[in-house]
């Protein structure tokens, strides 16, 4: 390679691509094309060129202008790009694009996969009581059953080990238990441990229910547990 043409490498500059844009452009709504395509702006306006000629990235890209205008026109539909109007220095006004609605999207995904965390972490402890409570390892389809509660169903973690802890008291150790209290609890709009403790403590107690209350006041902050399949026919 000649000093010239390296030279002339040099100069040419780098784009430097974010890994966190990398690894999550399509999870943001980007398709390949769409993010080659903002991998050019990108390296216009790192090289301080904001309103880049069109022509030219379509030349890069090997695709017709045509197409690069409709994938710009796409992705400002989306919100994805924005076209601004400013004036510079000299009271020149100037159009640029800009990627932040991008970096916005980028930004937003980091904090729902920060707010899921707790949530899974959550999910892996739930298990481990079940398997402590069960003596045994979980099966697969087990471990679905008890996420989809979590994921799907949406009950609150601490509602669960409730009811295991009810199925547990009466010496059931099937998740078809459980889920018949989860869903007897749903019915009774109980969707919280408060709403559960509120229900229990207005609800008419029956000797079984007294008996289950007097073993429990040596732990007082626990949740008295009842046989609430009992009562389906009530709700």
């Amino acid at each position: 390679m000649s000093y010239n043409k390296l030279t002339k490498w040099i100069e040419s500059g780098q784009t430097l691509i974010p890994n966190l844009l990398l690894q999550n452009y399509k999870r943001i709504g980007l398709a390949d094309t769409e993010f080659i395509f903002v991998l050019q702006l990108k390296a216009y306006i790192d090289k301080n060129i904001p309103f880049p000629n069109l022509a030219l990235i379509a030349e890069h890209m090997g695709i017709a202008e045509k197409d690069v205008f409709s994938l710009l026109h796409n992705l400002m539909q989306k919100q994805m790009i924005l076209m601004e109007t400013k004036n510079d220095l000299a009271g020149k006004v100037e159009d640029s694009y800009s990627l932040d609605p991008i970096y916005q999207r980028l930004f937003q995904l980091m904090e729902r996969s920060e707010k899921k965390q707790p949530i899974q972490q959550q999910g892996k402890n739930i298990m481990t009581m079940f398997e402590q409570e069960f003596g045994r390892n979980l099966s697969p389809i087990e471990m679905q059953t008890i996420a989809s509660w979590i994921d799907m169903d949406h009950y609150p973690v601490e509602l669960i080990e409730s009811a295991l802890k009810e199925a547990v008291l009466n010496r059931v150790y099937s998740l078809k238990y459980i889920d018949r209290i989860l869903l007897a609890w749903e019915k009774k709009n109980i969707k919280s441990v408060k709403d559960l403790i509120q229900q229990q403590t207005t609800r008419p107690q029956s000797n079984q229910d007294k008996s289950n209350e007097k073993a429990a006041t040596d732990a007082p902050m626990e949740v008295p547990l009842y046989n609430w399949l009992d009562t389906d026919a009530d709700a």
